[in-house]
């Protein structure tokens, strides 16, 4: 007698066959599944068979400070870099080499990027902008320059020259750095001011000196950008200032030294004509810092030649002496050109 599991396997057996296959479809599935896409959980180690399947936790903690290791020396910046300053004023210094081989590889930044064992020059006279600059001949190169300009009366006969020349190196001046003009007599003055009403609030004379009085506080000099307006405005102020009273000039270098910053350059242009030649010697030599003075001795007698040497040679800075028939030569050719034009 047939009996009931016997009977449903006769019986279904196409749908026995169907659902045996689809099984083992299912299972071979799953077996292709784990061999190519299985990926190791988080946080399991990287194989390693240099132990031949062997793992110890000594073994696992020596390749992981060699890891370390090896991540460290990447890190570990190996550049040289060498900034070499050259200084304005044509004062030349000597390179200073910033070594960052010691530094600790989780705080060395390289500011130029992963660039090997190399050695980088930087130029830092290009990061200060230094702009050349040109009065009656004497060159320099400065971010600021300071002109301080002699308009006693004892100019009188020789400005014409003075006030071209000026007005020349002022306009000359390219558009990058600071630019500021004093002019002094007895009294001084910013450029651009009315020099006449601004006399009558100084007392004083060229032997004593010259103070503002109690109620008046003057304009002091301020840093103006090398722009075609201020530029036109100081020309300007050049031709237009007249001369007055006598040559004093101390009042203008403590001026010049309380800017801030200080000049890098004051070019200081004076007839010499005073009865304190040495004055404001000793305020330039406490309050100069690093400014360089280049003074003009022009058409000055010869008494004047030495405070102005010392001047310049206690800054750092150069000396010139136009003579009397140099100035004659250069109005004529002044006037000669003007006739042309």
């Amino acid at each position: 007698m047939e009996g009931y599991v016997a009977k449903y396997l006769r019986e279904q057996r196409l749908l026995n066959s169907l659902l045996i296959s689809v099984f083992i479809v299912t299972l071979l599935f799953a077996l292709l599944w784990n061999i190519v896409i299985w990926i190791a959980p988080v946080g399991e180690a990287e194989s390693d068979f240099t132990d031949a399947g062997k793992s110890t936790t000594s073994s696992k903690k020596q390749e992981q400070k060699v890891r370390l290791m090896q991540r460290q020396q990447k890190a570990k910046p190996s550049q040289s870099f060498t900034f070499q300053a050259q200084a304005i004023s044509e004062i030349s210094a000597p390179d200073v080499n910033i070594e960052t081989k010691s530094l600790n590889p989780a705080i060395a930044l390289s500011p130029m990027g992963d660039l090997g064992d190399v050695s980088v020059k930087v130029d830092m006279s290009v990061l200060g902008k230094a702009f050349d600059s040109n009065f009656m001949g004497v060159q320099s190169k400065a971010n600021k320059i300071l002109f301080i300009i002699d308009y006693s009366a004892s100019m009188k006969g020789r400005d014409k020259v003075m006030r071209s020349e000026l007005s020349k190196a002022i306009e000359k001046l390219p558009a990058v750095g600071s630019v500021a003009v004093i002019f002094f007599s007895g009294p001084s003055w910013v450029a651009g001011q009315d020099a006449k009403e601004l006399h009558k609030k100084w007392r004083g004379s060229n032997s004593a000196g010259w103070k503002p009085i109690e109620e008046f506080e003057p304009v002091r000099p301020k840093w103006l950008p090398v722009t075609p307006s201020i530029k036109k405005r100081l020309i300007q102020a050049t031709y237009e200032t007249p001369l007055t009273f006598g040559t004093v000039w101390n009042n203008s270098f403590d001026w010049a030294f309380h800017m801030n910053p200080k000049p890098d350059v004051i070019y200081f242009m004076t007839d010499g004509n005073s009865n304190k030649n040495y004055q404001g010697l000793e305020l330039i030599k406490q309050k100069k810092g690093k400014t360089k003075i280049y003074t003009i001795g022009y058409g000055a007698p010869a008494g004047a030649k030495e405070p102005l040497e010392l001047i310049a040679a206690m800054t750092g800075g150069k000396s010139k002496f136009v003579e009397m028939d140099q100035i004659k030569e250069m109005e004529k050719n002044i006037d000669e050109n003007k006739a042309l034009n």
